[in-house]
């Protein structure tokens, strides 16, 4: 992974009542590898929040390294994580 030009970190927090968390990361996992985005996955488990989100006191934090030889399309990653409702927080990151 090294020598990527653009690197990331993915902070993915879902809905810890959720049945479907395989889907919905892979969702994630595929738009990734359609993008050519290496990607490492690590499951940090289910924290407390620090306030309420949608009636979740919890959330079930994944963390994402991402390695890109181009800029990731955020405008259209921002729109697959929005419209996924499991997915109650994200954040992303640039690496410098």
């Amino acid at each position: 992974m090294k020598g990527n030009k653009y690197q990331y970190q993915l902070v993915v927090v879902l809905n810890p009542k959720t049945e479907e968390k395989e889907k919905v990361l892979a969702k994630v996992t595929d738009w990734l590898e359609k993008n050519k985005i290496e990607s490492v996955s690590d499951h940090t488990g289910l924290k407390e929040l620090a306030y309420e989100i949608n009636e979740n006191t919890k959330g079930d934090f994944w963390v994402y390294s991402l390695n890109s030889e181009s800029p990731i399309k955020l405008k259209e990653f921002n729109l697959l994580l929005n419209r996924e409702s499991n997915i109650i927080r994200y954040l992303i990151l640039k690496k410098e």
